[in-house]
């Protein structure tokens, strides 16, 4: 992966004063900001423009597809935000494939980390620190006050920052550097002045959640050493969040304020670490030879995940039966442990053991009924085993507790297309893009369920009636583009 996401339209960065877009991305199609005249972006603009920017960044196909991660992202996130004192937003959380230390949010709630930052945490409140500071980047409303503060904070520069992260390699990179070179003292003020706010608040979120408070002084002061002793460039969370001479010594000062408390990690967060660590790796063949030789001679920080991360590379590299080994060592260890049940359910689908892997998972559904990863792997493996339409009124019903997630909807779709009913899985699909921002899709999948075979005329009114909302929605997008 290359470097272009790793200034993700920080805040840090879009508060940059602005420069001529050249031709390199006159092109791209970028959120309309509105009359620069105004006082600060609304929340329905901020809405509108981060839905837009997260639709660039989901065609590039860059982010972690992954049920295990987006779960404990998720969970991780709204475990500090049910202590936030304000949470304007539907907050999105995403991880990147990208192995360098960082973290953004853009507007609208979306709050993103690359994967490098979560594999290299040593810890949980680490992780957690990092996630406080985006979301209170985002309740604090930075980049509409960074608005107010500079009108011209329009097309060119965030042009030069989607140019950076859409073109990639050296081009896209001296776009990004364009951009930072135009910086101004009084935009540095106002930087330092957000990144202070975000610290003081995230650091009050971080306590109020139960973790530690001097964690985020702990991760800064850790990250700025390793730099200095390294040299070179330093990680690319500090090159976006700029590290002055007072900032750790004032997060220790505020962390001062709330009990001295450590939670320790959870498994889920262990999991996620393991999982990140194959996903990102190129060959897995190779990261399961490096495992194994670590795991025989006891050279691994953290055993039982590292062996899971081992049998996750065999499964990976198609070494089923060693995979199955180590499945069946790890569940005799930790028979609790979910994930160590999903990953002997798939092996066992990959070695045409269909019954085995669905009664696995069966059972771990009777246990957690409502268990969004659970819900779905059985979901896919039914589709997968020839039982879509079990699978479609598992999901069907599963949308009582939890509607509005795009998977569900892309995997109904599925379902509906094993069974034959092609205009229901255009309507689900339809869905899917709509929850995911993009309209233009949304609406084509809408046209091609009118064109099918449609015998229910409720069912044909309500698609009419979706037409015309995402319709309405385009022309708005539409004519945003031309102000």
């Amino acid at each position: 992966m290359s470097r272009k996401f790793l200034f993700l339209l920080q805040f840090s960065v879009v508060l940059l004063a602005g420069i001529t877009a050249s031709h390199a991305y006159e092109q791209i199609e970028l959120p309309d900001l509105g009359d620069p005249a105004g006082s600060a972006l609304s929340f329905a603009e901020e809405n509108r423009i981060g839905k837009e920017i997260m639709q660039e960044i989901r065609k590039q196909r860059v982010m972690v597809n992954d049920l295990l991660t987006q779960e404990y992202i998720n969970s991780l996130g709204y475990r500090l935000l049910g202590k936030a004192d304000s949470a304007v937003h539907d907050f999105h959380f995403f991880v990147i494939k990208d192995d360098t230390i960082n973290a953004f949010a853009l507007p609208g709630g979306y709050v993103g980390f690359n994967a490098g930052l979560i594999t290299v945490s040593e810890n949980e409140n680490e992780l957690a620190a990092v996630m406080a500071h985006e979301i209170s980047h985002v309740t604090q409303r930075h980049l509409a006050r960074a608005y107010f503060h500079n009108s011209r904070m329009q097309g060119p520069l965030l042009a030069a920052m989607i140019a950076g992260i859409l073109l990639g390699g050296e081009v896209g990179e001296a776009a990004i550097v364009a951009a930072n070179a135009g910086a101004q003292q009084s935009q540095i003020n106002f930087t330092r002045k957000n990144e202070q706010e975000a610290d003081s608040i995230g650091i009050a979120l971080l306590a109020k959640a139960g973790y530690d408070p001097y964690s985020m002084a702990t991760l800064f002061e850790k990250m700025y050493r390793e730099s200095r002793l390294y040299g070179g460039a330093p990680p690319e969370f500090l090159s976006t969040h700029p590290m002055y001479d007072s900032r750790i010594s004032d997060a220790q000062l505020r962390a001062q304020q709330y009990p001295n408390q450590s939670t320790g990690d959870s498994i889920e967060y262990r999991v996620v670490k393991a999982r990140l660590k194959v996903l990102l790796h190129e060959n897995p063949i190779k990261l399961a030879r490096e495992l194994g030789r670590m795991l025989q001679g006891g050279q691994t920080a953290d055993e039982i995940m590292d062996r899971y991360a081992y049998a996750l590379a065999l499964l990976e590299s198609e070494q089923l039966d060693k995979a199955l080994e180590q499945s069946n060592i790890l569940l005799q260890q930790k028979p609790s442990i979910h994930a160590f049940h999903l990953i002997r359910a798939e092996i066992d689908l990959r070695a045409g053991r269909d019954q085995q892997a669905l009664n696995r998972v069966r059972q771990l559904l009777q246990e957690r009924p409502d268990d969004h990863v659970i819900t779905l792997k059985y979901a896919r493996m039914l589709i997968n085993t020839g039982k879509a339409r079990q699978a479609g009124k598992l999901l069907e019903d599963y949308m009582q507790y939890r509607s509005g997630e795009p998977d569900v909807y892309r995997l109904l779709s599925r379902a509906s297309k094993s069974v034959g009913d092609t205009a229901q899985s255009h309507a689900y699909m339809a869905e899917y893009y709509r929850l995911v921002g993009d309209t233009d899709q949304a609406i084509s999948h809408i046209e091609a369920a009118l064109k099918g075979s449609i015998r229910d005329y409720y069912f044909e009114s309500s698609l009419q009636a979706r037409l015309k909302e995402l319709q309405k929605e385009k022309d708005e997008k539409d004519k945003n583009k031309k102000l």
